[in-house]
């Protein structure tokens, strides 16, 4: 009876002894799945509504639009829970992040704070070519062109931020003319010796249009 038992138990042990690292091993590698920076195709969808257009959101909100902020939170390197739910940790780094954009800091998500979230996930071409349909808005004479200012939203305001943008100002490129395009004007009428007021008229234009 013990020979039978014997080469059982070791057989056994060496079955034991194959399988526990290998279930190991398998346990690891699903526990640690790469994460990437793709935004979710379900969290992609909400940005078809402009960001003027998007729910307003402050601690104590409880949706699916709550999951799109703290998703793009945690990929700008604030590290921040996807769970839909806005959180004091989330109003944390919401303020951290209007902070570091040079908008209002109050911790609610509005229009301004929508169109830097959108902006993390719409960057502007890689290349220096000025898109024709901008370019095609200087066929107008600076003179005659749209007197910008905080508030514009035009397709003229997607031309000056694309040159500030090429400029070296890194500006988003969504045709609403806010703090962070008020911020980056500024800095480019003080490069260039202009009233530094955050108003494109006739010489910031002529400006504008020289870097062409």
């Amino acid at each position: 009876m013990k020979k039978i038992w014997l080469p059982l138990l070791l057989a056994f042990g060496l079955f034991a002894a194959f399988s526990l690292p290998f279930d190991s091993v398998a346990a690891t590698s699903h526990g640690s799945a790469a994460t990437d920076d793709q935004l979710p195709e379900n969290l992609e969808n909400l940005m078809d509504i402009a960001p003027e257009h998007q729910f307003t959101l402050r601690q104590g909100s409880k949706r699916i639009e709550v999951k799109l902020l703290q998703w793009t939170l945690n990929d700008y390197g604030l590290k921040t829970e996807v769970d839909g739910t806005f959180g004091p940790k989330t109003e944390r780094n919401v303020r951290q992040y209007q902070q570091d954009k040079g908008l209002v800091v109050d911790g609610i998500v509005g229009m301004y704070t929508w169109v830097a979230i959108y902006a993390e996930h719409q960057q502007p071409p890689g290349d220096n070519e000025l898109p024709a349909r901008l370019k095609n808005l200087m066929a107008i004479a600076a003179e005659h062109q749209f007197i910008l200012r905080q508030g514009s939203q035009r397709i003229e305001v997607e031309l000056l931020q694309w040159t500030l943008n090429d400029y070296g100002l890194n500006t988003s490129v969504d045709g609403i003319f806010g703090p962070e395009t008020n911020r980056n004007l500024r800095q480019y009428q003080a490069d260039k010796g202009l009233n530094v007021d955050g108003i494109v008229g006739v010489n910031t234009w002529t400006a504008l249009y020289g870097e062409y």
